[in-house]
């Protein structure tokens, strides 16, 4: 009984582990402004969180009406992304572009953690969509 929960608290901390590693990475980043060359005013984390979980809704039912092999599935994923990186604390600018590189070859230093066939403009327009959503 000891050793399963032994083996399960260390499962447990190194998600964990890995989590906040992988968070730092993405702090680190230098990921270009949303809106290159535009001075933005972003929402607060709460305002945020009520704008994307709209847009999620809406974004849900489109995806549901476009089939689930449509590109609006990673605007999708990208918006909760950003929603869950606000909800654990992260900044909105940051939790905006940082969440970018998870989907965008290239981006960051590290690998797309989610490989996908959208187009860079589309992907481009999604990422504007979203800084508009949350700015003032």
């Amino acid at each position: 009984m000891k050793s399963l929960m032994r083996r399960r608290l260390t499962n447990v901390l190194s998600v964990l582990v890995a989590s906040l590693l992988f968070m730092d990475a993405l702090h680190a980043q230098n990921v270009e402004p949303a809106l290159a060359d535009v001075q933005i005013n972003w929402v607060s984390p709460s305002e945020a969180i009520d704008r994307l979980s709209q847009a999620i809704s809406t974004l849900e039912q489109e995806v549901q009406n476009a089939g689930y092999a449509s590109p609006l599935t990673y605007k999708l994923k990208y918006y909760s992304a950003v929603f869950n990186s606000i909800e654990q604390g992260m900044e909105v600018p940051v939790a905006v572009d940082a969440n970018y590189g998870r989907f965008v070859p290239g981006v960051l230093d590290i690998p797309v953690e989610y490989p996908n066939s959208v187009p860079p403009d589309t992907w481009a327009a999604y990422r504007r969509d979203l800084t508009q959503l949350l700015q003032k």
